[in-house]
């Protein structure tokens, strides 16, 4: 049997990484999870044998080709990417530190990957993979989308909550119920990768209602379990899934869960289904108040009268609701971010949540701000705390902006703030700004997903380890 070791710095389960373990377990396998930052204490549990695994976003590869490096260098072992930057990106297979990626779908591309390295076979002409060998790159096609999602084995969540008790004994547990989009939104890949699977089955795919709720009942018997968040964007795209899956839920399950959609998608009857079955928040994403901006630049084909109505059948129905906000967009002015804060103040969102736009390379977006000449530095400077911490993207009175992104969940929340806060954007940029800011998302992230405060603070500590630009990674 192959040992594949998934390794990663953040504290939290892939879902991608469980559904490949599910299927490499099956097949006679060894999997573990190590969540480390620093090379020296991820070589310590590393062995002669193991394949090393990375699955990374645009951001996280530069901490990974590190890791990866230091491996190679004391242990000499195998080392394997997937995720999305390699995926988009699959020149990465040209770094040094890197034997093999994976693009795309990953289960059964890493169980033939696992099969070989068992039996000293030849890796080079395994699907999905581009594999390093012998001074050449072997460039294999993608296989066909797995069509049937039922026909994967439920998530092993035992690579994680086995040796971190943290991940285990966390009750707010993530749940999938699909895979792919059919939106073009710029700022994503999704694009992309519906164009690189054109012609290999059905890209949109929802798993059967009654198999979900079938791995919600196995995980409560196994773990603590007291709050479901369906984590899908599409989760309410399927009318048809929907009716035969909320009534299954309400009747065998019962406990309060989450869930993402987009705004044009929310309707009464969906609404009143979803409080019927227990549903306590529903998060969608305005991006931008400025209807041009959202829709012309994002991609987003959302008007504002659907973001009113939807929110306006939320808060009849008695169901909280979280907004996604971008601010930093290519063309963007200060004027264009108050209609952000302004909109949601309008439809009195719950929990706002605002970041940085993140022009990632290879997205629609990225190449518009290139061209325009709306980038300061190269796309390629983009790190895993972009999101929060600043903007790559030239814009007027960007000091002001990177302060509103400081106060404006609080501007939201305490409109009447609003003045006064116009005023402090003025000052430089500080510390201060962002510790309010961190204090202010802390309250709001607990109460949008029922959190407790003092579970909240042990991940918002470990998470600051695993972002912070400090880091020794040589350690």
């Amino acid at each position: 049997m192959a040992n594949i070791v998934f390794i990663q710095r953040l504290w939290h389960e892939y879902p991608g990484v469980e559904s490949i373990a599910a299927v490499l377990k099956k097949g006679g396998h060894n999997v573990r999870v190590i969540i480390e930052g620093r090379p020296k204490k991820i070589i310590k549990r590393l062995s002669k044998g193991d394949v090393a695994a990375f699955s990374v976003m645009t951001g996280m590869h530069h901490w990974a080709l590190k890791v990866a490096a230091a491996i190679k260098d004391d242990l000499g072992l195998m080392t394997v990417f997937g995720g999305p930057h390699p995926t988009f990106f699959p020149e990465f297979i040209n770094e040094k530190a890197v034997d093999l990626i994976c693009r795309g779908e990953g289960e059964y591309a890493m169980l033939e990957l696992a099969n070989a390295v068992d039996n000293s076979g030849d890796l080079s002409a395994i699907a999905n993979l581009w594999v390093k060998k012998d001074g050449k790159v072997y460039k294999n096609p993608l296989r066909p989308l797995i069509e049937d999602l039922c026909s994967i084995p439920f998530p092993d969540r035992s690579i994680y909550y086995a040796p971190y008790p943290f991940l285990r004994h966390n009750g707010h547990k993530i749940f999938m119920v699909a895979r792919g989009c059919p939106f073009d939104c710029t700022f994503c890949f999704n694009e992309k990768l519906k164009e690189m699977y054109a012609g290999l089955g059905s890209y949109v795919r929802f798993r059967g209602p009654r198999e979900i709720i079938d791995e919600i009942k196995m995980i409560r018997q196994r773990y603590p379990l007291n709050t479901v968040f369906f984590n899908d964007d599409m989760f309410i795209f399927n009318n048809q899934w929907l009716h035969k899956f909320l009534p299954l839920y309400k009747n065998e399950i019962g406990l309060p869960f989450y869930v993402s959609a987009r705004a044009d998608t929310i309707t009464g009857d969906i609404v009143s289904l979803l409080k019927e079955a227990g549903c306590k928040c529903v998060s969608f994403a305005i991006e931008s108040g400025n209807e041009s901006l959202r829709n012309r630049v994002l991609g987003k084909t959302l008007t504002d009268q659907q973001i009113v109505d939807s929110a306006a059948l939320l808060r009849q129905h008695g169901i909280k609701f979280a907004t996604y906000n971008m601010i930093g967009i290519p063309g963007e002015t200060i004027e264009n971010v108050f209609e952000t804060v302004d909109i949601n103040i309008k439809i009195k969102t719950d929990y706002p949540r605002c970041s940085f736009l993140t022009p990632y390379p290879g997205t629609r977006i990225a190449e518009f701000a290139r061209q325009a000449g709306y980038l300061e530095t190269s796309v390629d400077s983009i790190s895993g705390f972009s999101q929060q911490n600043s903007s790559i993207i030239k814009m007027e009175n960007k000091n002001e902006i990177i302060n509103i992104h400081s106060f404006f969940q609080t501007m939201i929340l305490f409109p009447a703030l609003k003045p006064l806060i116009k005023t402090l954007i003025k000052l430089p940029a500080n510390i201060l700004f962002k510790l309010w800011w961190a204090f202010v998302y802390l309250i709001i992230f607990t109460k949008s997903e029922g959190r407790r405060i003092d579970k909240m603070l042990c991940f918002a500590l470990r998470s600051a380890g695993s972002f912070s630009e400090k880091q020794d990674v040589t350690e």
